[in-house]
């Protein structure tokens, strides 16, 4: 039995699999510590096949684990409850919930960009298969895209909103929705500051709202409010996040990264795919691209060379 070498190799040995199950992102950016990843590893040839699942999922999805009852980890994983009790204790901890402890203190620390300088001077090469790997995932959220794309598409108007530095990813997707649909509507500056406008959501309306962890209160604020009255495609990073209770459409991005910080090529990549998608199902969509393309030309919005 190969023995288990931390959340990166974790990810990458078990990934195609878990995706194609689960289609959530891979995310090694949230590590353990190296003492527990010690530990993993050192009893990784005596692990029973029970042991070895949890093991593995603890690598793979250490936020999901430290907030998961014993009972909810068994369930996923089709064992018993006090395997999952054992596991804990194999490791060192009292039970189930001072490993969940410990593992919100470190979750709570690699939240913080302290991390933020890359260790290596070369990273670029590492920089650039992350990324490939954060825009593969994007297959595996075909069907998610397309069902959102269908409901944007359908929607009588479509609302976009992300807060704090998601605010910038809705401002990209507006951007080009507009180009393919009109009533689309950018809750601008931030969740809190378009309060007001919420007033004129209407049930055949569609909200697109992306969010990324660490999660703004007014975010989750939003998609409680919108759950009661429109459909909600959310955009998001981790399938533990605070608005996926809430959302009729759920589409993952991976943010996979070489630093504490989490990257957001996948979130505009994804967020670009979506567009697309949406293009397949607005009727008339060329034909308002190519107003739009007059209508630019018209008031000289590009440069041109063969203009004096």
């Amino acid at each position: 039995m190969r023995p288990l070498r931390g959340p990166a190799a974790a990810c990458r040995r078990v990934g195609r699999r878990a995706l194609a199950l689960r289609n959530e992102p891979c995310n090694p950016s949230v590590k353990l510590t190296a003492s527990l990843q010690e530990r993993l590893a050192t009893l990784a040839d005596s692990l029973t096949s029970s042991q070895r699942a949890l093991a593995e999922h603890l690598l793979r999805h250490p936020r999901e684990l430290a907030y998961a009852s014993a009972a909810q980890v068994a369930r996923e994983l089709g064992v018993s409850a006090s395997t999952v009790v054992r596991f804990a204790q194999l490791l060192g901890y009292d039970g189930w919930p001072a490993l969940q402890r410990r593992l919100r203190e470190e979750l709570r620390e690699g939240d913080r960009l302290v991390g933020l300088p890359p260790e290596s001077p070369s990273f670029l090469g590492d920089y650039v298969e992350v990324q490939v790997r954060n825009v593969r995932f994007i297959a595996t959220q075909a069907d998610a895209i397309e069902e959102a794309a269908r409901t944007l598409a359908a929607a009588r108007a479509v609302w976009v909103a992300g807060d704090r530095a998601s605010s910038f990813i809705a401002g990209f997707a507006a951007h080009l929705l507009r180009m393919l649909r009109p009533d689309v509507r950018l809750l601008a500056g931030g969740v809190s500051a378009a309060v007001d406008d919420l007033l004129d959501v209407a049930p055949e309306d569609a909200v697109w709202l992306t969010t990324m962890r660490r999660y703004s209160r007014n975010s989750v604020a939003l998609g409680r409010y919108v759950a009661r009255r429109a459909r909600l495609v959310l955009l998001t990073d981790e399938v533990t996040s605070p608005l996926s209770p809430y959302a009729d459409t759920r589409v993952y991005f991976a943010p996979e990264s070489v630093t504490a910080l989490r990257s957001d090529v996948g979130a505009y990549a994804t967020a670009h795919a979506l567009v697309l998608a949406v293009a397949r199902h607005v009727p008339g969509s060329r034909d308002r691209l190519a107003r739009a393309e007059a209508l630019w030309d018209e008031f000289q919005l590009f440069h041109r060379e063969d203009r004096t």
